[in-house]
C-alpha cells in the first residue's frame, strides 16, 4: 500500500512538472493537502458526510469538480477534518472555483492513483 502511494505520488509530481515547472509541483502538492483536509489522508476519508475520492476514476473526478465548479452538483458546507487546520466553514463549489482546469486535471489523476 505504501509502495502504491509513493507511486501514485510520484505520477503527480511527474504530471506537476510537466504542466509548469518546478513551482507546479509545490502547487499540486499544497491543492492535495487541502483535499486530504477534509477528504482524508490519501483520499481515503472516514467522515459519512465526505466522500472518499482515493481509486476514484480520474474522468469521474474531473467531472465532478467540473460539476461543482458550475453549481451543477450540491454544494453541502463541511470544515476541515484533519491535521492543525481551523475548523472552517466551507463548501465544494467555492473550492472548485479556485481549480484552474490544470489544477482539477492534476487532482483527479492524482486521486485516481490512489
Amino acid at each position: 500500500m505504501l509502495n502504491r502511494r509513493y507511486q501514485a505520488l510520484g505520477i503527480a509530481l511527474a504530471l506537476g512538472l510537466l504542466i509548469a515547472g518546478s513551482a507546479a509541483a509545490q502547487d499540486l502538492q499544497e491543492l492535495i493537502a487541502e483535499c486530504e483536509s477534509c477528504h482524508g489522508p490519501g483520499g481515503v476519508s472516514t467522515e459519512a458526510d465526505v466522500p472518499s475520492l482515493a481509486g476514484k476514476g480520474a474522468a469521474w473526478l474531473r467531472e465532478v469538480l467540473d460539476q461543482f465548479y458550475y453549481y451543477e452538483r450540491h454544494c453541502p458546507t463541511t470544515t476541515y477534518r484533519h491535521g492543525d487546520r481551523p475548523k472552517t466553514p466551507l463548501n465544494m463549489c467555492n473550492v472548485a472555483n479556485t481549480l484552474s482546469d490544470a489544477d482539477k486535471q492534476a487532482l483527479a489523476d492524482y486521486f485516481s492513483n490512489m
